[in-house]
């Protein structure tokens, strides 16, 4: 009986310990102690530096826009999306490449992916870094690089109440 009530205690504390190490490294991932501000600023200057990567031609297509995101517990916050988008190049592969690295040097986790069919879509995903996610989209009708910043904490509601997109 000893035996199985010490088993139990150290259960607990190890799952205490697995959940606090997991709310501690969720919050790694959020932008913990970052602004709206700093949000939206993040998110412009990593699509900018993205697309100067590919050189000149890029307008903005969405964006910096406000949207909903949770911190977690319950938490509501507020993160920016942002895309640009230009003609295509000549060679997308080696313009997906290009981007790829640039966004390995900024600690982005990539994954490239392709449509199917006779003429596929290039492309590469990425989360983590400076922001939450990000794609590049190397479509032959057209370029499209977009990200979405981390999750900072913020009121939705009253910022787009009061004009803050």
């Amino acid at each position: 009986m000893r035996h199985t009530r010490l088993h139990a205690i150290i259960t607990v504390r190890a799952t205490a310990a697995a959940l606090l190490t997991a709310t501690v490294l969720a919050g790694c991932s959020a932008g913990v102690g970052a602004s709206p501000e700093q949000a939206k600023g993040s998110v412009v200057r990593f699509v900018d530096e993205s697309t100067s990567i590919l050189g000149d031609g890029w307008e903005p297509n969405d964006g910096p826009r406000l949207g909903k995101c949770g911190l977690g517990l319950g938490q509501g916050g507020v993160q920016y999306v942002y895309a640009k988008v230009r003609a295509a190049s000549a060679d997308p592969k080696a313009d997906v490449e290009a981007v790829e690295q640039h966004w390995k040097e900024l600690g982005v986790t990539t994954e490239r992916y392709q449509t199917g069919g006779e003429d596929p879509i290039l492309g590469v995903r990425g989360r983590g870094g400076p922001v939450s996610s990000s794609d590049f989209r190397a479509d032959p009708r057209g370029y499209t690089i977009d990200g979405s910043s981390l999750c900072v904490p913020g009121d939705f509601d009253k910022m787009s109440l009061e004009g803050q997109e």
